[in-house]
């Protein structure tokens, strides 16, 4: 069977790639352009590519819906496999299309669209790819490099002129009022999502939409409350909850933070920079004694990214609460979730003085990744659940 693997510049192309391959599936890769100017130039192209390779389905990491639109005209399925949360375009019309075979890593956001009549929906944890990573060495210059007592590897969402930082000088001292409360009662919940409701406030509402309008595509299945909770104010949320953890924690701990963003306002903290994801943050998982994982609060329920690969390379993981982790992994004994920063910094002073208990922890989890969520083994799922094997 011939897969077409059509490439946005997405997390674990390679891996996913190798994965197909290694199951016995023939591969083409090709990239299309984040931005277009002319989708329907975008869709000819692609329509011909599919014609000429002869696929059965083509394959993408997140869900484009001109992509869909392509292969149900074609006649061959399209696979997606979403890593990232909010993700509007799973709320597009197209999702509906018979084509599509859409896994979402995320188990709430899957029954959303289940419980609004997308049936082509499924649940799919994400994965690691165990034999790349025990490929990585990690040499004497690493451990000065990336060694510490605790470890961030995380966006800040504080750059210049966000979403809700462009927003905000045009509220009312009313709604202001209102969603700096909503925020910061958000900051302190892990895994139980409040935004999304608190908009039911119709004055508050109105007053955001006034303040800078979005407009969903015709057909969404999403709401206009849903952007602006996931879009606008979570990421103030997580913003908020990093910094304060990022203050508190290196107060008193060795912590070295990996990002982009601005740390300027903090002294007591080591602000390393971005660091590759192919490399060197997996040097940082497996040198750092504890990481650390924040979940962006727009992930409901599911297991970010960050959190399978510091697993994935026997790093130990402290993370928020999050439902889906509870389903796959067991708490204290293959990694440990806190409900506050108070539980966070307790953790931390516990682990770093009980190396043993440390080390077994993340020796379990990395087993339990190596057996169960490797990219191979979801691959091999996703293809029989819609009956490519």
């Amino acid at each position: 069977m011939n897969i077409l693997y059509i490439d946005y510049q997405m997390y674990g192309k390679d891996d996913i790639v190798d994965a197909f391959q290694s199951l016995g599936y023939k591969v083409d890769v090709t990239d299309l352009p984040l931005k277009v100017d002319n989708e329907k130039s975008l869709a000819a192209s692609l329509e011909k590519l599919i014609a000429e390779g002869i696929y059965t389905a083509a394959f993408t990491s997140n869900y484009y819906p001109l992509i869909s639109e392509v292969c149900q005209k074609t006649n061959i399925k399209y696979i997606s496999w979403t890593y990232d949360s909010p993700l509007i375009s799973l709320y597009h019309p197209s999702i509906q299309n018979p084509c599509n075979y859409t896994f979402i890593f995320d188990s709430r956001e899957c029954e959303n669209l289940k419980s609004k009549g997308v049936t082509n929906v499924f649940y799919m944890p994400l994965a690691v790819n165990d034999e790349r990573l025990s490929k990585i060495v990690v040499r004497e210059h690493d451990k000065e490099l990336f060694s510490a007592d605790v470890s961030l590897v995380a966006s800040l969402y504080n750059e210049t002129h966000n979403l809700y930082d462009r927003m905000e000088p045009r509220l009312s001292k009313y709604t202001n009022g209102y969603l700096n409360g909503v925020i910061q009662a958000q900051k302190n919940l892990f895994g139980v999502p409040i935004l999304e409701n608190a908009l039911e406030n119709e004055r508050v509402y109105n007053d955001m939409y006034c303040a800078m309008p979005y407009k969903l595509a015709e057909g969404s299945l999403a709401t206009e409350r849903y952007v602006y909770a996931n879009y606008f104010l979570a990421r103030k949320v997580a913003t908020f909850q990093r910094m304060e953890f990022i203050r508190e924690i290196s107060q008193y701990f060795d912590m070295k933070v990996y990002t982009g963003g601005d740390l300027s306002s903090i002294k007591t903290v080591k602000h390393i920079g971005t660091v590759d994801y192919l490399t060197d943050m997996n040097k940082v998982f497996r040198l750092s004694k504890i990481n650390l994982n924040i979940t962006l609060p727009s992930i409901h329920a599911g297991v970010p990214l960050r959190a399978m690969d510091i697993m994935g390379n026997g790093g130990f993981l402290l993370t928020n609460y999050q439902s889906d982790l509870l389903k796959h992994f067991e708490p204290n004994k293959e990694f440990v979730y806190y409900t506050s920063l108070d539980e966070a910094l307790y953790y931390i002073d516990y682990y770093l003085n009980h190396e043993d208990e440390r080390i077994q922890i993340a020796q379990n989890a990395k087993r339990k990744m190596e057996t169960t969520f490797t990219y191979k083994k979801a691959v091999k799922k996703i293809m029989e659940l819609i009956n490519m094997v």
